[in-house]
């Protein structure tokens, strides 16, 4: 059970509202919708990362400077006045916090500049998750940095690679990039100046000087930091200082440069260059070379985005200097921790990010509000000794999928993907396949750096010296292929957790099945370290801890792995119904019963309380509206096994022959069928460029992430450009009237039955146990693909004009008007206003479910939360297809709830409708109006 501070719901939002931040969207345009969103019933903005990032970021996740706020978005002023306004109305700010990684593209990094101007004797190296060690002892410790187009030679020998002069540095120049230079170099560059004709002899003493000068730096630091930003930078502003007072000295410079950066054609005109490149601590590459050789840890696979060592505590606390203000000053409210299974140590860093907010000299009243982004397994839980008060919600949009898919298909449905597409791999055996290629891909030599760190740590032991690294690099790879988990959470000088050591073990035991020609012993050698039966207790401290701190690096690295080969591949190749291919979701589990929906609600409430719950997030593939329609699809599976026959009749003569195979294939034309009807626009719509340019793009997305017929490593051209061909070509009019005459209807007619598990999962989200999290744009159909489609600007004007009618219009038009998204944007705001109005009822009401009677029993979920003597009872439809739509009135015969008794009779918070306490209520008349009903008593 989690401590009781973190059920307390003081300083807890009542709501939250995702505004993704950026130049074009900024702290003044955010200030200017708070009046909008305050109108909704909104508490809190949760906004995305406001911290200085790279030039032009449309997400804040690639931070440069944790000092400052990002200048793109207003910088301190603009979010000062942007805090001081919620404040003015009573809201907050939940601030999205990036403590795994920064982002190194460009040169705006000045920490990773250092890092690679100066290598492991930067002030900052050890900033950095890099591995300084070179497998060649006599080697330079250096560290990869794999942005060339093509191979390194080709790229300097064709005169692309230069070092130029500006402003007192030398910096080796790449297209637009620019990389610093080693004092060193800087040694050498101002001797060889100094040798130049052009050079005065007063011009040539003082290039000397400032090259001895640069020479004489030390090259290792001490506790005054003597090879700091300082000195180096007052010897750099002595050399501007020369150079712009001595002409001489300027023509010496460009003409020593001129010889050094040689000339194109002649290959050994770039020697020296060479030679100086190859005196840096960093060794520029092909970009490809990062998937295999890059030897720092990056989020995901993404090269520009390097680890930090947040468990270092001067990183921890350069890191949240900033932060630590905000909270203290109570300028935010709470914070969301990106990519917490990054960290080394979770839980560590979590206690120290709760001593920030507190004021000199006070004690602890009650926890900040501080919640994860974490991918929990169906089984899985968060770890109770976490200060933390939930997750970002994931794990609802699988809750809800199970409610409103219909378990009875699944069957079917395995026998209509299968026979459309001919894949008959289980999602177990594709997410084994694709976490093998992951790891040989893109992960290859972290698996190998671990394993032969693991060897060399063992070499001292006879009784396992004799483990060879293949082994041992076979073992360490199969078992994180086999780890059903996003990473297990070993502490230094603890023992594992139960809950771990039960994943390990099975994993191991999944391993050595799916590889019954390797010897069993080194898995189980590997699965005893992971566990820390090994060493044993005799062995001496330092030993032992050797082995721990090996554990922790390789538990940092399990949950980049699953990312990559889930949700960024398995889930656009199993695509049997993509709604369940969700970020936290589990697209084996076909469906569920209300019994297990309300078990789930029950076991948040207990453990998780203050939770975000979501439906939409920056980061989900589908958008909620867009998933709620697809569910439909699991009602009506024989009529969507017709509609595929026929449509790939009509469509089959858009496809191409590329290398003897049809473009796209089967299984990508299938997802390509959901995903159209995922976003199909509800009014009357005839396909538009727009309309087209997403799809093209949606489709190469998901063809390169699924990496079967291409890659991004290696994109197949052809592939590609007929899978474009194909799109344009289906949704063009003039080129397939046929099959738009017969996919519009059905489009149409799974948007409306689509329409009500939206509005039934809108009502689930704000009643349910849990903070209802919204993305911005989602109290309108939010029919989004996966990023960048669903990070695209919103558009507030028509939604702040929508929102001022709504209360004019009664409910049975606002439903018969479905196809603008009123109805939904009016339930949110009733629904939220109401919930803000009465905090304590929703964030400590008790869940109890309630069993309906009658006919359709099973297609109606209910339940009631109750605080003191206040209570709300929620009854919402599911699987309704068959019952026409909307499922109003006498579509329900005799099917009814329960009502407790109260003070009074139980009243309709949205329509007002009034019905008797102590009794039987005909469903036909809680949804005699609504599909839905939330009522609100006194007992």
């Amino acid at each position: 059970m989690r401590a009781m501070p973190f059920t307390d719901p003081q300083g807890v939002p009542a709501s939250t509202y995702r505004l993704q931040l950026r130049k074009e969207f900024s702290f003044e345009s955010a200030r200017q919708v708070v009046p909008y969103l305050h109108g909704l019933g909104v508490t809190h903005c949760y906004c995305s990362p406001i911290l200085m990032s790279a030039p032009g970021s449309t997400h804040g996740y690639d931070v440069n400077d944790y000092h400052r706020i990002d200048a793109e978005l207003g910088g301190r002023a603009a979010f000062d006045d942007f805090a001081r306004t919620l404040r003015d109305h009573g809201m907050g700010i939940v601030l999205d916090f990036v403590p795994n990684h920064m982002g190194i593209h460009g040169s705006s990094n000045r920490w990773w500049q250092d890092v690679l101007e100066c290598g492991p004797n930067s002030p900052h190296a050890d900033f950095f998750d890099v591995d300084w060690n070179e497998p060649d002892p006599t080697a330079r410790a250096r560290v990869l940095v794999p942005v060339l187009d093509d191979q390194y030679g080709i790229v300097l020998e064709a005169g692309r690679l230069t070092i130029g002069y500006e402003d007192g540095a030398f910096s080796i120049r790449y297209a637009d990039l620019r990389f610093p230079v080693s004092p060193a170099t800087y040694a050498i560059l101002l001797a060889g100046a100094a040798d130049e004709p052009a050079a005065s002899e007063t011009g040539r003493v003082k290039l000397r000087d400032l090259a001895e000068a640069f020479r004489s730096l030390p090259l290792s630091r001490g506790a005054d930091e003597p090879i700091g930003r300082r000195p180096r930078n007052e010897l750099k502003a002595q050399l501007a200082a020369a150079y712009d007072a001595d002409e001489g000295i300027r023509h010496a410079i460009a003409a020593h440069l001129d010889g050094v950066n040689g000339s194109p054609g002649k290959p050994h005109s770039h020697d020296r260059l060479d030679a100086i490149l190859n005196e840096q601590s960093y060794r520029l590459a092909h970009w490809k070379t990062g998937a295999h050789e890059v030897n720092y840890r990056r989020f995901f696979a993404i090269d520009t985005l390097i680890g930090l060592r947040m468990e270092n505590p001067n990183v921890f606390r350069e890191t949240h200097r900033l932060i630590s203000g905000l909270m203290r000053e109570d300028a935010i409210s709470g914070l969301r921790i990106d990519h917490i299974d990054g960290l080394r140590n979770p839980l560590e860093y979590l206690e120290r990010v709760q001593t920030l907010a507190l004021k000199e000299g006070a004690a602890a009243t009650r926890p900040f509000y501080v919640v994860v982004e974490k991918i929990l397994a169906g089984h899985e839980e968060l770890d109770p000794a976490w200060p933390a008060y939930g997750t970002t919600g994931y794990e609802f949009i699988r809750d809800l999928a199970g409610l409103f898919v219909a378990r009875a298909s699944e069957s079917r449905f395995d026998t209509i993907y299968r026979d459309f597409t001919g894949e008959t791999a289980s999602l177990e055996d594709v997410i084994y396949v694709n976490k093998r290629l992951v790891l040989d891909e893109m992960f290859a030599n972290a698996v190998v750096q671990l394993a032969n760190l693991l060897a060399n740590l063992v070499t001292g032991d006879r009784r396992w010296r004799d483990l060879t690294r293949y082994e041992l690099t076979v073992a360490v790879r199969e078992i994180m292929a086999a780890l059903r988990v996003y990473r297990i959470y070993r502490r230094m000088n603890a023992e594992c957790r139960p809950e771990d050591a039960r994943e390990i073990e099975a994993a191991c035991e999944r391993a050595i099945r799916r590889n019954p020609r390797q010897d069993p012993q080194p898995f189980r050698f590997v699965r005893d370290v992971l566990i820390g039966r090994y060493p044993p207790p005799s062995a001496t401290s330092e030993y032992r801890q050797s082995f721990w701190r090996w554990v922790l690096t390789w538990q940092q690295y399990t949950g980049a792995v699953m990312a990559k080969a889930v949700e960024d591949t398995a889930f656009y190749v199993y695509n049997r119904l993509i709604a369940l291919n969700e970020v936290g979701g589990d697209p084996a589990a076909f469906g569920g019963t209300p019994a297990e929906f309300h078990a789930a609600c029950r076991r948040r409430r207990e453990i998780m309380p203050h939770t975000l719950v979501a439906t939409s997030t920056h980061d989900t593939k589908l958008g909620e509206d867009a998933r709620a329609r697809l569910y439909v699809l699991s009602e009506i599976a024989d009529e969507w096994a017709d509609w595929i026959a026929e449509w790939r009749s009509l469509n089959a003569r858009h496809k191409s022959t590329v290398d003897g195979r049809s473009a796209p294939d089967a299984n990508e034309e299938y997802r390509f069928y959901q995903t159209l009807l995922a976003c199909w626009p509800v009014p009357p719509f005839e396909p538009d460029d727009p309309f087209r340019e997403r799809l093209r793009e949606h489709l190469r997305k998901a063809t390169n992430e699924a990496k079967r017929n291409t890659h991004w490593l290696h994109p197949n051209e052809k592939w590609l450009a007929a899978c474009d061909r194909f799109s344009d070509a289906v949704l063009t009019p003039d080129r397939s009237a046929d099959f738009l005459a017969s996919f519009a209807p059905q489009a149409l007619r799974v948007a409306h039955l689509g329409m009500i598990n939206s509005l039934a999962q809108l009502v689930l989200k704000i009643t349910t146990p849990g903070v209802p999290d919204f993305y911005q744009g989602s109290e309108l159909w939010t029919l989004t693909l996966v990023d960048p489609d669903n990070r695209h600007l919103v558009d507030w004007a028509p939604l702040e004009s929508m929102a001022e009618s709504l209360g004019e219009r009664p409910w049975r038009e606002l439903l018969r008007d479905w196809r603008s998204g009123a109805v939904k944007l009016r339930t949110m705001a009733e629904l939220l206003r109401f919930r803000r109005a009465h905090a304590a009822l929703f964030q400590l009401g008790e869940y109890v479910p309630i069993e309906p009677a009658g006919r359709f029993l099973d297609r109606v979920v209910a339940f009631r939360r109750q605080h003191e003597r206040a209570a709300i009872i929620t009854v919402v439809p599911r699987l309704t297809a068959t019952l026409g739509c909307p499922p109003l009135g006498l579509v329900w015969e005799d099917t009814t709830i329960d009502l407790p008794e109260a003070r009074g009779a139980w009243r309709d918070i949205l329509t007002g409708a009034e019905f008797p306490a102590g009794g039987a209520a005909p469903v036909s008349e809680l949804f005699r109006e609504l599909p839905f009903a939330v009522l609100f008593g006194s007992a």
